[in-house]
């Protein structure tokens, strides 16, 4: 079974090559907005996804970069918000 880590590199990855970008190389904490790796709508979409994958209502408030700039921010937001 993948770490949460692992499955959010995996997406972001995938959103990243219909950029025609490979963000294999992503550190976990490396910030995604200025890793040039995702768009607006590509980060829009990857929470969107963080959402759906791990059964959270993000609120406006949360959308920032201590939350979700990174994947090591995102995997400890969910640990504190998520209830998977």
């Amino acid at each position: 079974m993948a770490s949460h880590q692992e499955t959010i590199h995996g997406k972001i990855v995938q959103l990243a090559s219909g950029l025609g970008h490979d963000a294999r190389d992503l550190q976990f904490d490396q910030e995604i907005p200025t890793s040039g790796y995702l768009d607006s709508a590509a980060i829009m979409e990857l929470i969107v996804w963080l959402e759906d994958e791990f059964d959270l209502a993000i609120p406006q408030e949360d959308l920032t970069l201590a939350n979700l700039g990174t994947i090591d921010a995102m995997v400890a937001y969910i640990g504190r918000v998520g209830t998977t």
